[in-house]
């Protein structure tokens, strides 16, 4: 079936779609003079840049970041299972471990918020520290879970902790696999 059109129907059709590319060009320029990123693909564009170059300089940061205490890494990254932060369990890995964990994070938590709602990580204890040398440090650390309605287990981790440099970093982690969740970390 073909449809046939006058002069006059086509140039009506012209003039209609015209005026709507004005419009939704106006719109775009002037949402981009306001940076109004809801109505505006510049603005929307510029702040997604903006995050990523935000992004990128607080990653190449934290490389050059470190703790002074071996435990301290320890207690960071166990405070980032509680506080549901994959960025604060990254920041005290060791090179090698933060290019796999962020791989990783790209497909299990690409916002890197950890955890789940309930239960979650109430508590944490290092039970147990091994050195088996000056610049190596095992800490065994048990993680009490909670609901609202009470406590919920315990699940477990080992982490290894090596001087590098200055700074004291996580090499390995050892975790229960129900705990997960909370890391997004596979082994």
């Amino acid at each position: 079936m073909r449809i046939i059109l006058s002069n006059r129907a086509k140039k009506f059709c012209w003039v209609l779609f015209s005026i709507f590319m004005l419009i939704l060009i106006l719109i775009n320029v002037i949402g981009g003079l306001f940076n109004c990123k809801y109505i505006s693909v510049i603005a929307a564009v510029g702040e997604v840049n903006t995050y990523e170059v935000r992004s990128q300089l607080l990653m190449d940061a934290i490389k050059n970041l470190g703790v002074c205490k071996p435990q301290e890494a320890a207690d960071i990254w166990a405070s980032g299972l509680k506080l549901k932060s994959a960025a604060i369990q990254y920041s005290v890995m060791g090179e090698k471990l933060k290019d796999e964990y962020a791989s990783q994070l790209d497909e299990s938590a690409q916002n890197w918020a950890t955890g789940i709602s309930s239960p979650w990580v109430d508590s944490y204890e290092i039970v147990n520290t091994k050195i088996p040398a000056n610049d190596k440090y095992i800490f065994e650390i048990s993680f009490s879970l909670a609901t609202s309605a009470g406590p919920s287990g315990d699940y477990n981790a080992v982490l290894t902790v090596e001087k590098k440099g200055d700074y004291w970093y996580i090499t390995k982690i050892e975790a229960d696999e129900d705990l997960y969740p909370y890391t997004r970390f596979k082994v």
